[in-house]
């Protein structure tokens, strides 16, 4: 059996042109970040997968948990990562699982690279050959080189099932964007709009309200998402679906939150919720309590591989051949170098949205000038 030999970081960023920033009701971002997380095995096959979160802490976090890992078989990750979580458990969830997740990816990239076969097909099967797809896009700017019209503007319909934009500076201000998105997208486009998590719920009230004519598909991070009771409360009351679990860090965080019955749409991020096995076990709740899965997606190159190798592995339980809403990939199509420079292969949407890597791993192959262009040192 193959044996892990050493787990590496590397580390990049892209900075963004101060006047194109854009970021969400809590703020802009001036840069993007990836960690990349590498297994290497005793037979030199390398695997890479994501974690999210900021590199630093998640590479100390590496250097306590790498000794996990290093010397066990390729396989044992699963049995490894619980020793971990038992054995550190009161470190609680948070950037030590980002870790997890990242090398979690990575193992699996490297077995399939093992064996000759492509992560779907280790996880669960392939149930389509191209994944639709919904632009997340409309975010929060300053500055008139990069308007919510200005974005909007360039959605390939042709591409995108849907759009996503970012609401959540006040009702008054949703109302007002989500009004100019349909004006631009038209009244056929699945229209979703995310709050990252800016509200109290008496004030995500307010903004359902006014919103509610404009046929929005969900709401996205409505509270912070510790706010289980106020999910809970929301969700009984909210004309528009509730979607969340970007944010959530573990298993448990999602039972707590579906057991409230405060979501519609359940949303682990692969990079931060412990991988594509923790992934699994979420999607697999979420069908016990017929729910809706669609999994955050942000990030670089690696982060939307396994979001497709996820997505497309995923039975759209309970429906057979109706499906009422199509299961989208989330696609943000902001400039992102480290998702669209770092490897040899497109991820870019086709018409009719991505077609599936086929390749072993998750099918990609990292372009390693490009890599250098973009990698930070340990400061």
């Amino acid at each position: 059996m193959p044996k892990i030999v050493d787990i590496d970081l590397i580390c990049m960023e892209y900075a963004i042109d101060p006047e194109m920033a854009y970021g969400t009701s809590r703020g802009l971002n001036f840069k993007r970040s990836s960690a990349l997380f590498c297994v290497t095995t005793d037979e030199g096959i390398t695997g890479y997968g994501e974690g999210l979160g900021p590199v630093q802490p998640i590479r100390a976090y590496l250097g306590l948990l790498k000794s996990f890992f290093v010397g066990k078989s390729l396989y044992d990750f699963d049995i490894a990562a619980a020793y971990c979580r038992d054995r550190l458990y009161h470190f609680g969830f948070g950037h030590n699982t980002s870790v997890l997740s990242g090398v979690n990816v990575a193992v699996y990239d490297a077995i399939g690279k093992t064996l000759g076969v492509s992560v779907h097909d280790l996880i669960g099967g392939k149930r389509s050959d191209r994944i639709a797809c919904y632009a997340t896009t409309g975010y929060v700017t300053r500055g008139a080189k990069n308007t919510l019209e200005m974005q909007l503007s360039k959605v390939d319909r042709k591409r995108f099932d849907g759009v996503k934009i970012k609401i959540g500076k006040g009702p008054q201000s949703d109302l007002v964007r989500v009004r100019i998105a349909r004006q631009i997208l038209g009244d056929d486009c699945r229209l979703m709009v995310d709050v990252n998590g800016n509200y109290t719920v008496d004030i995500m009230l307010q903004s359902l309200k006014l919103i509610e004519p404009y046929n929005v598909q969900w709401v996205e991070e409505p509270l912070p998402h510790g706010d289980i009771r106020g999910h809970a409360e929301l969700r009984a009351r909210s004309p528009i679906p509730i979607a969340t679990g970007e944010g959530l860090s573990s298993l448990e965080e999602f039972s707590t939150l579906i057991e409230a019955r405060g979501v519609d749409v359940v949303q682990p991020a692969i990079g931060r919720c412990g991988g594509l096995v923790e992934a699994r076990k979420i999607a697999t709740l979420a069908q016990l309590h017929n729910l809706r899965v669609a999994p955050a997606v942000w990030g670089g190159a690696f982060g939307l591989a396994a979001g497709i190798h996820f997505l497309v592995s995923t039975p759209t339980s309970p429906h057979t051949e109706n499906v009422p809403f199509p299961v989208l990939l989330e696609y943000d199509i902001a400039i992102n170098p480290l998702r669209d420079d770092i490897v040899k292969e497109s991820l870019w949407p086709e018409e009719g949205g991505v077609v599936v890597p086929t390749g072993p791993g998750l099918g990609l192959s990292l372009d390693m000038d490009k890599v250098e262009k973009y990698r930070i040192g340990e400061t």
